[in-house]
């Protein structure tokens, strides 16, 4: 099923079931000069690999998964960049 369409089952466990239309979750606004968007992408993949070692080294997995969610903000904004 494509993720643009509004899935038609309610059977909750089913890996179609959604609430509505498939949205991006992180977006990078236009108009962004290209060096500051590198900036804040550094900064944020620091903020990641702190995250990510505390997370490891205490045994805390919310701040492992919240450096999962910080590198895939530097992803989208990485892939912005690059257009």
């Amino acid at each position: 099923m494509p993720k643009t369409e509004i899935a038609a089952t309610t059977d909750a466990c089913s890996p179609d079931f959604r609430y509505g239309h498939a949205q991006q979750l992180f977006t990078a606004n236009p108009g962004i000069d290209v060096m500051v968007a590198k900036e804040h992408a550094m900064k944020i993949m620091d903020c990641a690999r702190y995250l990510n070692h505390t997370g490891v080294m205490l045994g805390d997995r919310c701040r492992v998964a919240a450096s999962y969610h910080l590198n895939e903000m530097v992803r989208v904004l990485v892939d912005e960049i690059q257009k």
